[in-house]
């Protein structure tokens, strides 16, 4: 008996419904780390995520020279475009503030390209030494990607720890938003250990401790092998060990202010001595922050063809919209990793 396959065809899925604002926003109390509010609304289910912005000229393309490739007999060269595109559902005119417990205000002002920085992270991705590490998250090299924010601009906003923050959120046609959140400890990293004594080295397939300053909230415990400019430093492809999956720890535990470190075991033959800068990183996070990215992520449902910018279509610390409001702090200790 032979099988009947249906007629299979895209179909057309239409929403009607009002929009509102959807916020992604950060108060990130690390030093020289900014600040940021991401502002866009719901979009509908037939609707293009991304719109062409503008066409950016490069640079000019000689073809004598073999890397152009759309030469032909009558040209000596072309100039060499690129279309740069922006989240269609991307607000530009809100007035977005934010307001400590003092009663000062803090105006955030959109950014259409944020460039005085190299990398900015969507979530918790960090620079160190102009190196881009990710968890769980999005990095930007606003050198090459054109970034929307809304930041502060006048260098007046330097959040403190354990503060009270409220975000007010007001745009033409759409609900006001707020926000609030409690602003976490900063943390402080003291030392690493193996076998009981205080290191400044590890080795790729022993386990270590990492000691903290007795502190409170939940914080999280990640790691990275720092390597050279991937077009010159070649180890990463043939490097093992050092990595290992992030620890949830809770950071208010007066029983516990350490965590015993099991990095992924290398089962390739380690030759030599050969010895790379290790980042270890502990970062604390408000509630919002552990409310939506560590708790809401084990059991939601994600989709990765969803426009990245956004949210989730759920909200944490917002009211009168979708979206997150948090906060997040964090201290690193800088190591050698050895093999």
């Amino acid at each position: 008996m032979g099988c009947i396959y249906p007629d299979l065809e895209w179909e057309d899925l239409e929403s009607d419904y009002d929009h509102v604002l959807n916020v992604f926003g950060l108060i990130n109390i690390d030093e020289d780390y900014p600040s940021y509010i991401g502002l866009y609304r719901t979009t509908n289910l037939d609707e293009a995520s991304q719109t062409l912005s503008y066409v950016d000229t490069l640079y000019w393309c000689d073809c004598d020279n073999d890397e152009c490739w759309e030469c032909d007999d009558v040209q000596d060269g072309y100039w060499v475009v690129d279309s740069i595109y922006q989240p269609a559902a991307l607000i530009k005119d809100a007035a977005v503030i934010i307001a400590d417990d003092q009663g000062n205000n803090y105006e955030f002002s959109y950014i259409d390209k944020v460039t005085f920085i190299d990398t900015i992270y969507f979530d918790t991705t960090f620079t160190f030494y102009g190196y881009t590490f990710d968890w769980d998250t999005t990095f930007y090299d606003t050198n090459n990607i054109h970034i929307n924010f809304y930041i502060d601009t006048t260098g007046t906003f330097i959040p403190q720890p354990e503060t009270n923050y409220t975000l007010s959120i007001s745009a033409p046609g759409y609900d006001i938003v707020s926000g609030s959140l409690t602003t976490p400890v900063r943390p402080e990293l003291d030392s690493l250990s193996m076998q009981g004594r205080s290191v400044d080295t590890v080795i790729v397939n022993e386990p270590f401790d990492i000691h903290w300053t007795q502190t409170m909230g939940m914080g999280m415990v990640t790691g990275e092998v720092i390597f050279g400019n991937w077009w010159e430093d070649t180890s990463s492809s043939y490097w093992c060990g050092g990595y290992f999956d992030p620890y949830i720890i809770d950071l208010g535990d007066e029983s516990q202010n350490s965590q015993s470190v099991f990095s992924e075991f290398c089962e390739q033959n380690l030759e030599g001595n050969e010895t790379k800068d290790y980042f270890i990183r502990l970062t604390v996070m408000d509630d919002n922050y552990y409310e939506y990215f560590i708790v809401g992520e084990l059991g939601e449902y994600s989709n990765a063809l969803l426009n990245y910018p956004t949210t989730k279509g759920r909200s944490i610390g917002i009211e009168g919209g979708f979206g997150f409001f948090g906060s997040i702090a964090s201290d690193n200790l800088q190591l050698k990793i050895r093999r």
